[in-house]
């Protein structure tokens, strides 16, 4: 309907892609080709906003609130009806039911409409994990073995507990039991919870397994959808991976596009298909951030043999691209209520008729999936650790309770556009203003992971363009000022893409110091082995300064403080993920700039991605 698309266009509600991908599709279709276009383009429009298909049952939903979000004052006009549309699609010698070319467009079930690529990616997801699910695969050797023998492995694997006196985490041991049946494995947890620590016994079970039969170690790769995911990970690594089986864990991760050898351009991989990964076991971090189309090139590579971990937090935010591959997966598992009885029954029978590990539907899913429902890092009485709850279950109502409270660790702060600038030289520019005073780049780092800036937005007056603009304006102007590219001393920046001749990633941290030996200006990184080294400015390509984040850039990080910053007004990514995400990034101390209005708002409102995945 070249009238709609026009109109949508006009409005700014469609991108220009959208637009020439309708048109193009409305003169290839033949009869009902205006239809077809029209659907064409708002499927395109649909992965804008992180979805990977288009119900139709959905278009006159989806069309009311793209007008809504960009041009408030006017409301839909007639639309053609789902069933005309829906009939148009059937009818289109472009459009098929499954992914045999010369289909441009896929309806599935007659429903749900995709772009080939992205209903192609779906399909590689689905049939990769399938796979690997406990009915395609079980270890009899160890998975059947004697129950006290694995019942006194997992005493020894999880022996810190009883050293410390904490009570025995059901969860964690009910992971690495279910990792002796199926080649995937599926944990989501939120911070604190125990996903680094369970994964290591896993792996330690893994290699012990290897040793007692007298091979090899496996071959194991550790990775993360960012950088800052990956770095995150492997300081974890340093920090817990010690002991003899543990000699055999990577120290380090890589980001999932360094993994698969991914090019510049985004075109080739190193590894797929044809060539898959040379690796027994891979372990994704993070993996609520993985986006369809790179979890379908992930799945894609892996070999038939190879077992997958995903690990990530089904609460969090989803990737920025479409698809929300982790969730889907862990709405799948969680709908089953429960293990099927056999597994049930077996789990039960090494950790004891806990009320915890329940009986339900039993898919095959379910069977594979484990929630860590512990907390080793907020306690019982936590501030931060009842807001994340409350923000986990849409109750607004509880988390203003908790930030209006009297609580030093999670606070609220109503702040306006006008009181803005002065709150943010009063209370965030000097938790930075130490930067320019040091010399050692530990010391810059340190300095650094205390404290940040976290961003709803990217652009207006709360966003987080203007606040780091704000920030870097009053530290040239109190320090030495900056040369004519714009750094000075304690410039803390973050990397805008990925520079594989650098070695640097979208996400990368830096920092400039002067040196002591002349005072020229170096840009310092960590490497993934926790190392540091320099860097010239003059070769550094999109870099940006990184007082405030978006939440969205600063998923996959943790700092002492955070200081959460949402807008006066509502805006469609406001959600109880986007707050969740937000908060739990601290470890310490979270300092909410909210209306009390916009936080029940936020809370009110879930993210909802479409796709054919559950």
């Amino acid at each position: 309907m070249k009238g709609a698309i026009d109109r949508l266009e006009s409005t700014g509600a469609l991108r220009a892609v959208d637009v020439a991908l309708g048109r193009l599709v409305a003169q290839k279709s033949g009869d009902g080709g205006e239809l077809v276009g029209f659907a064409a383009a708002l499927a395109s429009a649909a992965l804008a906003h992180g979805h990977g298909c288009l119900p139709l049952a959905s278009l006159h939903d989806f069309v009311a609130g793209l007008l809504a979000e960009n041009e408030p004052a006017r409301a839909a006009d007639e639309l053609p009806s789902v069933e005309s549309v829906r009939t148009a699609l059937l009818a289109s010698r472009i459009v098929a039911r499954d992914a045999t070319p010369p289909a441009v467009l896929i309806l599935d079930a007659d429903e749900r409409l995709y772009l080939r690529r992205y209903f192609v990616h779906e399909q590689t997801v689905a049939q990769s994990l399938a796979a690997r699910l406990p009915q395609a695969h079980v270890d009899d050797a160890l998975a059947q073995a004697d129950h006290d023998a694995l019942r006194a492995t997992l005493d020894r694997l999880f022996a810190d507990d009883a050293r410390n006196g904490r009570v025995a985490d059901i969860d964690q041991r009910t992971a690495v039991l279910l990792s002796l049946r199926s080649r995937l494995l599926i944990v989501s947890g939120g911070p604190g919870s125990g996903k680094t620590t369970t994964v290591l016994k896993l792996l330690e079970l893994a290699i012990e397994r290897t040793q007692a039969a007298d091979l090899p170690s496996p071959r194991i790769a550790l990775a993360a959808p960012t950088g800052k995911a990956a770095a995150r990970l492997s300081e974890t690594l340093r920090v817990r991976g010690e002991g003899s089986a543990n000699d055999a864990i990577p120290k380090a991760a890589t980001t999932v596009h360094r993994l698969l050898g991914i090019s510049a351009d985004g075109r080739r991989a190193r590894h797929d298909r044809e060539h898959p990964l040379p690796f027994d076991l891979v372990v994704i971090d993070e993996a609520s951030m993985l986006d369809l189309a790179l979890a379908a090139r992930l799945c894609a590579a892996l070999a038939p043999a190879t077992r997958l971990i995903l690990l990530g937090d089904r609460d969090q935010l989803a990737a920025v691209e479409a698809g929300h591959v982790f969730g889907a997966l862990c709405q799948t598992a969680a709908a089953a209520g429960g293990y099927s009885p056999e597994l049930a029954q077996w789990l039960k029978s090494i950790l004891g008729d806990d009320s915890r590990i329940r009986e339900g539907g039993g898919t095959s899913f379910a069977d594979a999936f484990v929630e860590l429902r512990g907390n080793h890092r907020f306690g019982a009485r936590s501030a931060i650790g009842r807001l994340a709850a409350a923000l986990r279950q849409g109750d607004g109502e509880a988390a203003l309770r908790v930030l209006d409270g009297d609580h030093a660790e999670a606070r609220r702060t109503a702040v306006s556009a006008a009181a803005l600038p002065s709150r943010i030289v009063r209370d965030l520019l000097p938790r930075y203003a130490g930067l320019a005073a040091v010399t050692d780049a530990e010391a810059a780092f340190a300095i650094a992971d205390r404290f940040r800036v976290l961003c709803a937005l990217r652009e207006g007056p709360f966003g987080a363009v203007a606040i780091n603009a704000a920030i870097e304006h009053e530290l040239r102007r109190r320090g030495a000022g900056a040369d004519a590219h714009g750094w000075y001393a304690g410039r803390l920046v973050i990397v805008g893409g990925n520079d594989y001749r650098l070695g640097l990633f979208n996400g990368d941290i830096g920092v400039a110091l002067p040196r002591a030996a002349d005072g020229v200006l170096d840009v310092w990184f960590r490497n993934a082995d926790g190392s540091l080294r320099a860097l010239p400015p003059a070769i550094l390509g999109d870099c940006a300064p990184a007082y405030a984040l978006t939440v969205h850039k600063a998923q996959g990080s943790e700092f002492d403080e955070v200081a959460v910053v949402l807008p006066e007004r509502d805006s469609r990514v406001l959600t109880r993920e986007l707050v969740y995400t937000a908060v739990t990034r601290a470890r310490k101390k979270v300092d909410l700039w909210a209306s009390a209005e916009i936080l029940a708002i936020a809370a009110a409102r879930s993210v909802r991605r479409w796709s054919g995945l559950v």
